[in-house]
């Protein structure tokens, strides 16, 4: 039976609600970023506006896609992309966004494009007039990252980022050289052989011009987390967005799973680790939707509405809810800085106080 969270115990997670003071123990934090991953896909599995959409007019029913994704409730669907997801992590938190269930998660950035959507994730409000589009440049302001960092007098070595998109040596830090950042292929050290060739091999693999696979990535993260244990890690996957771009529907829907895949290692790998057991709060999200019509579902930009359209997953050994959300105030991508500061313990209104308020994750 599908769990849901009630519009009524919503209360806590409505936007404007400022969270009290942290009384838990600072955690751990690690937050995973899908590129460009619509609601549909989350929520329903394989569209089957997109599948009738690309059979061309020949029966669907027919085609492989079909075959391959095919179920006979939404719910079936979704969890044969991302069955660890659906069947495993939801039951240690929860997720919003499937407007199917009156549920709501939304970007405040006009552009509706990744550079605008990270740096309202990492800084906690859009900044439409400094950063136009994907335009390659410096973050314009401190980001969550350098701020848990600074506050919670961490080492560098303690607040990472991996990221298969390259613009991320600018998107993730302010002040260079503040936090860790291993971006597009960028060399990875490791004493492992077969981390060592994985390094090589990122340079040969056909991939695209500006940003690795996300195996390498994930990979790398990884074995980061497993010698470092930082106490805040923000992994990010781009192969959905660029799959959609090239209109590789079965792709992207692969690519899914393999997010799924690296979900499960990470969670698996920090539930046997006692720093990380019962103490690491898991965010999981996307940096802009796409359109909804099936000629356009690997757009996205100022003129897609749809594209404003997320979804947020958080996992927590307290959450006080569980499964997917029902109703309820609408979330916002702006939050998600001041909600990943304040599971440290921290007022991320000090450093940005037009920031997305934190989100109550256990009724604080």
């Amino acid at each position: 039976m599908r769990k849901s969270i009630p519009a009524l115990a919503l209360i806590l997670l409505a936007f404007g609600v400022q969270a009290a003071p942290t009384t838990h123990a600072p955690r751990n934090v690690v937050l995973v970023t899908i590129d460009g991953v619509r609601v549909q896909e989350m929520f329903g599995g394989a569209d089957p506006a997109v599948l009738k959409y690309l059979a061309r007019g020949a029966p669907v029913e027919n085609t492989e896609l079909y075959r391959r994704y095919a179920a006979p409730t939404p719910e079936a669907q979704r969890k044969k992309i991302m069955p660890f997801l659906w069947g495993t992590l939801l039951q240690h938190g929860w997720i919003a966004g499937d407007p199917a269930r009156g549920s709501h998660v939304e970007i405040t950035n006009r552009f509706h494009t990744s550079y605008p959507g990270y740096a309202e994730i990492l800084t906690g409000h859009a900044q439409d007039q400094i950063i136009i589009d994907n335009k390659k440049q410096r973050q314009p302001q401190t980001t969550v990252l350098e701020f848990v960092r600074r506050e919670a007098k961490l080492p560098k070595e303690s607040v990472a980022a991996f990221t298969s998109w390259d613009l991320f040596e600018q998107i993730a830090e302010h002040e260079p050289g503040t936090v860790t950042i291993n971006a597009g292929f960028a060399r990875y050290a490791s004493s492992d052989p077969a981390l060592r060739a994985l390094d090589v091999a990122q340079d040969e693999a056909v991939s695209w011009e500006d940003a690795r696979h996300d195996y390498f990535t994930g990979q790398f993260a990884l074995d980061y987390l497993k010698r470092q244990h930082p106490r805040l890690l923000y992994v990010s996957f781009n192969d959905t967005d660029d799959l959609a771009h090239d209109g590789r529907y079965e792709l992207v829907l692969n690519a899914l799973t393999h997010a799924d895949h690296f979900l499960e290692q990470l969670w698996n790998w920090l539930q046997s680790q006692p720093q990380y057991r019962d103490n690491t709060t898991l965010i999981i999200t996307a940096d802009h939707g796409r359109g909804k019509l099936p000629t356009h579902w690997g757009q996205h930009d100022e003129d897609i509405e749809a594209a404003k359209n997320i979804w947020l997953a958080i996992i927590g050994p307290d959450t006080v809810h569980r499964g997917e959300v029902e109703g309820g105030a609408t979330l916002y991508q702006n939050q998600i800085a001041a909600t990943i500061a304040h599971e440290f313990g921290l007022d991320y209104s000090k450093q940005n106080p037009d920031a997305g308020k934190p989100i109550p994750l256990r009724g604080e």
